[in-house]
């Protein structure tokens, strides 16, 4: 910091930063924000896949069960039918081949369970377009 001096005769000097200082540490600020807000996009779009991913995971244990077993197939079709963010196509039923969709808008992970139990998973970028397929299937870890 350079002082000013106000006046000869009382020789106090003004304190403050100068407006090259200034200058320089909005141009830093702006260098950083320019580095961290994509990075910041990026984690949250992955992080959607993770969260669908998740979600989808609890109803795979109980349609597999049910598809294999036939237990408990009436009170996975209510969870299903009361939970607005999944499809179940068609209708989880024992030996019957399944398709469970779980969907937060920005992913949708698609677990295909076959007659025998068999189990693959697809994801691919939700409606609101605000992650893309490879960062749904990043953060969904497939």
């Amino acid at each position: 910091m350079k002082g000013i001096q106000l006046t000869k005769k009382l020789n106090k000097q003004a304190k403050g930063f100068t407006l090259i200082e200034l200058m320089i540490v909005v141009a830093i600020i702006g260098i950083l924000a320019a580095v961290a807000l994509p990075a910041y996009r990026e984690y949250v779009a992955t992080s959607h896949g993770g969260a669908v991913m998740k979600g989808v995971a609890g109803y795979v244990s109980k349609a597999q069960a049910c598809i294999q077993t036939n237990i408990g197939c009436v009170t996975l079709a209510a969870e299903i039918t009361a939970d607005g963010n999944i499809t179940a196509t068609p209708a989880v039923a024992e030996a019957t081949a399944t398709d469970l969709a779980y969907t937060d808008g920005a992913c949708v992970v698609t677990a295909q369970i076959g007659a025998d139990g068999a189990l693959a998973y697809t994801s691919a970028a939700g409606a609101d377009g605000t992650a893309t397929a490879a960062q749904c299937q990043e953060g969904a870890g497939l």
